[in-house]
C-alpha cells in the first residue's frame, strides 16, 4: 500500500509540474492583418498561410480542400523558399490562451483560420523532439487525458497531422 501511495504521489507531482510549465509558456492573444488567403502577425512579424496545406482561400468561402496528413519527414518539404512549417514557438503563438481558460475549442481566431475547427486534427512543426518524435500544436480539444487540451505537444514522427506554413514578415 505505502508504495502505492508514493506512485499516485510522484504522478501528481509530475502532472502538478506539467501544468505549471504549459501555463507558464502560454501565449497572448495576437492580432492579426488578414489579406486574402494570409494573414500578418505583427507582435511576431509573421505572415501566416490562412489554410492547410491541401487547400486553398477562397473569398466569401474561407478555405476548400481536404485535409491531408503528413507523417512529420513529409511535412517538412511542404515548404518552398518562401513558406515554411513553424517552429513550436511560432505555431503557439496561434493558440489564444483565453480560449484555453475558457475551455473554448478550437483555442484559435476562427476567422483567421476558419478551416480549423474541433474535429481538426494537430499541426506539425519543424522542431524536432528526443528519438523519434516532434512537436505539434493542437488546437482543439480532444477526447480527454493528457494531451487533449489545447496546447503543444510531442509525438511519434509517424503520425500524420496537419501543416500550416508561415514566413517572417509581410
Amino acid at each position: 500500500m505505502g508504495t502505492l501511495i508514493k506512485l499516485v504521489v510522484v504522478i501528481a507531482v509530475a502532472f502538478g509540474a506539467w501544468k505549471i510549465w504549459q501555463h507558464k509558456h502560454r501565449g497572448v492573444a495576437h492580432t492579426f492583418e488578414v489579406h486574402g488567403g494570409e494573414a500578418y502577425d505583427a507582435a511576431a512579424n509573421l505572415t501566416w498561410q490562412r489554410c492547410a496545406v491541401g487547400q486553398h482561400y477562397s473569398a466569401g468561402n474561407g478555405c476548400e480542400g481536404g485535409d491531408p496528413g503528413f507523417k512529420w519527414d513529409a511535412a517538412q518539404r511542404t515548404g518552398d523558399g518562401t513558406w515554411r512549417v513553424p517552429t513550436e514557438k511560432e505555431i503557439a503563438t496561434l493558440i489564444d490562451p483565453d480560449k484555453v481558460d475558457k475551455g473554448i475549442s478550437p483555442a484559435i481566431d476562427n476567422v483567421v483560420f476558419p478551416r480549423i475547427a474541433n474535429s481538426t486534427p494537430p499541426f506539425w512543426t519543424s522542431s524536432h523532439s528526443s528519438g523519434a518524435s516532434a512537436w505539434y500544436a493542437r488546437f482543439s480539444k480532444g477526447t480527454g487525458g493528457i494531451g487533449s487540451d489545447p496546447g503543444m505537444y510531442r509525438q511519434a514522427e509517424i503520425n500524420e497531422y496537419g501543416v500550416l506554413l508561415v514566413r517572417d514578415g509581410r
